[in-house]
Order: structure tokens, then C-alpha cells, then sequence
């Protein structure tokens, strides 16, 4: 009796280590991709493997991550914000109320794909702006980048106690960062 409870026992502890073992030498073994394979049960189709083909996507090219291009060439900006102490109307007013907003040509648009009158199909914004508030601080970041790469064009970040007054400071460092470098390079390409 105590013989077969000591083999139950070790029946019990061993047993999830063999089929662990099992698991890992079948997951280490490389596995040939095969085609999907349709059965048919009781009138209906299932597919007895996911039909995956790999996605190619053609490389990036140097010039595709070149910052100075990417923020010249931009033409609109859409605002994400993470945090409701700093929404994102309350960012898009303080990005407009500033003094060089005007000169550099950039739409704020309220969503990612937007429709172009210009356009058959809706386009999608090139640069976001994402909003953020570090948990229990008066910190407000923000990190903008090019939707299209995901290149990382500036990030900072503001210290208030209310996201109202911090969209101040904040958009006033995006326009001038996007003032520099949107239209400080056009005079000396006169030249």
C-alpha cells in the first residue's frame, strides 16, 4: 500500500515535468510553414491551419528617417492625449494661440485618418503629438513623432500643477521647435 502511494506521489510530481520537457523539445524543433488546409465538418468550412503569408514591407530608407525632412515636408498634426489633466482641445487651442503658429503651415486634425477634399481616399496624419502626465507629479511630457516611421522628433516636458497651464509652456516649446526647424532653413536655401 505505502509502495503505491509512493509511486502515485511521484506519478504526481513528475508528471508535469515530463510534459514541460515535452513542450520545450517540440517548440525548439523548427517546424517547415505549410499551406492551409480546409475541412469540412457537418457542412461547414474550418481551416485546419491560420493562413499566415509574411508580410514584407519594403526597408526604410535614409532619407525616410531624416528628421529635418520628414518635419519639413509635414503637413498636418493630429494630438493624442493619455491623461485627462491635459486633453487634447485644451492642447490644440494652446498650439493655435501661439504667435508663430500661422507661419508654419501645419492643420491640427482631430483624429489619425482624416478626409481630404483633395483626395479620393482619407489620409492619415503625418505627425503626432502624444500628451502625457507622469503619474502623482505635476509633470506633463510630450513626445512628437512621424506616424509613418515612428521616428522620434522631440520630446519634453513641463512642470504645473494643472494641465491648463502647462499647455502653455508646452506648445510653446513645440512651435519653437517647429519653427527652427521648419522655417529657419528656408532663407539660407535663398541665399
Amino acid at each position: 500500500m505505502i509502495r503505491s502511494m509512493l509511486q502515485a506521489v511521484l506519478f504526481l510530481a513528475l508528471c508535469p515535468l515530463l510534459t514541460a520537457q515535452q513542450s520545450t523539445q517540440a517548440a525548439s524543433t523548427p517546424v517547415a510553414p505549410q499551406p492551409a488546409q480546409a475541412i469540412q465538418i457537418n457542412g461547414t468550412l474550418h481551416l485546419a491551419q491560420d493562413a499566415q503569408q509574411p508580410v514584407t514591407e519594403p526597408p526604410l530608407a535614409a532619407a525616410d528617417l531624416d528628421s529635418s525632412q520628414i518635419l519639413k515636408s509635414a503637413r498636418t498634426i493630429v494630438i493624442c492625449s493619455e491623461t485627462e489633466f491635459l486633453t487634447s482641445s485644451t492642447m490644440d487651442r494652446a498650439l493655435m494661440q501661439q504667435k508663430d503658429w500661422d507661419k508654419l503651415g501645419l492643420s491640427i486634425v482631430s483624429s489619425s485618418c482624416y478626409s481630404d477634399p483633395r483626395a479620393s481616399k482619407p489620409r492619415a496624419a503625418e505627425l503626432k503629438l502624444q500628451i502625457n502626465r507622469v503619474v502623482f507629479t505635476h509633470i506633463h511630457t510630450y513626445i512628437l513623432t512621424d506616424k509613418a516611421t515612428g521616428v522620434v522628433l522631440a520630446s519634453g516636458r513641463v512642470r504645473a500643477f494643472d494641465g491648463v497651464v502647462a499647455s502653455g509652456p508646452m506648445a510653446e516649446q513645440i512651435v519653437k521647435f517647429l519653427f527652427a526647424a521648419r522655417l529657419q532653413a528656408r532663407p539660407s536655401e535663398q541665399q
